[in-house]
């Protein structure tokens, strides 16, 4: 059965594509880093020849689609290695998740300290704020990039996310698996105002199959796990408060210490996800740009930091790098960058920053 036609009334679906023909040699492989460094640093592998004949037999295509609060992309390519480093999240200061199912072909790699390996029909989770280094086979894949709030909201530990796969041969990734290849076929034939619907029910249908596979292997249990995600979000929307600490979220909850501290265990403890959750939204300020961006200082004491010294050292520890360098780097990518010119490269970042939870325009 074919994708269903689009109401004459409404427009379809916006698609972007970078097709594989009509480009030969090094300009074939410098559109593909290109496109796909919205996502990664990407080296294709042999790639580093800097002859004429460099990346002659190289072939990749990728077509994405924009749902308004997802991106759905099928790329089809040739060995690559993919990264991202310390500079490539201070460079995107991207707060999305990535659902990856492969059709041919695999990966291995380590997200954050977390090494995993997928092969077809296997799905797989990504956090775009954490380390990833990954080298894959020939392949063929389905990928979603999704607003990180979006995915996490009925997820009972989101921090253990990075670098999750759900075997084809389980019955999770069975579902999501066949879930995102039916999404995937009906692209074609959608409006935008269809296209936004299913891309909520889509999001929903992911969220919850992830987290049915965490309850399966996590010590949570549901009460418990319920109670984490409230606390979770409470977190997140008072980050920026002075007293936020275990008295505020015990007193906020009716806990005591030591249930707090139990349900925050697979976490690595309540100190260490809020000075997380701090520091992911610091270097979004600090890859802001000018003259919107605050002085690292300000962001330190902002965040809670009892000083620039303190927040400096936990920020290196966390990505790599001083607050100074993310700062640096986010800018100097920000200056060097071409304008928004309509390549494919300027039009998909565009469109991951303009993705929302409700699918709606921003």
């Amino acid at each position: 059965m074919g994708s269903p036609a689009v109401p004459a009334d409404e427009p379809a679906i916006p698609v972007l594509s970078l097709p594989s023909d009509g480009v030969s040699g090094r300009e074939r492989v410098r559109q593909w880093r290109d496109i796909l460094s919205v996502f990664f640093d990407a080296e294709p592998t042999g790639a580093e020849d800097d002859t004429e004949d460099c990346g002659s037999g190289f072939t990749g295509s990728m077509t994405t689609y924009h749902l308004g609060s997802l991106l759905m992309a099928r790329i089809d390519g040739p060995p690559v290695t993919l990264r991202r480093t310390s500079a490539t999240i201070a460079r995107s200061a991207a707060e999305h998740c990535l659902i990856q199912v492969y059709l041919d072909g695999g990966c291995t790699g380590t997200a954050g300290e977390r090494a995993f390996a997928m092969r077809a029909g296997d799905v797989g989770v990504l956090d775009f704020a954490r380390p990833l280094a990954v080298e894959t086979t020939a392949f063929s894949a389905l990928t979603l990039v999704i607003p990180r709030a979006a995915l996490i909201s009925p997820i009972k530990a989101p921090e253990i996310l990075h670098g999750l796969v759900l075997p084809a041969a389980s019955a999770v990734g069975t579902l999501l698996n066949d879930h995102i290849r039916s999404l995937h076929a009906q692209l074609p034939g959608l409006s935008v105002k269809a296209a936004a619907a299913v891309a909520g029910g889509a999001i929903g249908v992911i969220a919850a199959g992830i987290g049915s596979a965490l309850d399966a292997r996590g010590p949570i249990d549901e009460p418990q796990g319920a109670l984490l995600d409230r606390i979770t979000g409470f977190i997140d929307r008072k980050l920026d408060a002075a007293d936020l600490g275990t008295d505020l979220i015990c007193d906020a909850f009716g806990l005591s210490r030591s249930t707090l501290y139990r349900l925050f265990e697979p976490l690595g403890g309540v100190a260490k996800h809020v000075r997380d959750r701090r520091l992911a939204r610091a270097l979004l300020d600090l890859a802001a740009p000018q003259p919107d961006r605050p002085r690292i200082a300000d962001i330190a004491y902002h965040w809670g930091f009892g000083s620039e010294t303190a927040f400096s050292r936990a920020f290196r520890a966390a990505y790599g790098m001083a607050p100074g360098e993310a700062r640096d780097t986010a800018e100097r990518m920000r200056q060097s960058a071409p304008k928004d010119d309509g390549a494919a490269e300027r039009v998909l970042e565009r469109w991951m920053r303009s993705l929302t939870p409700d699918g709606l325009p921003r």
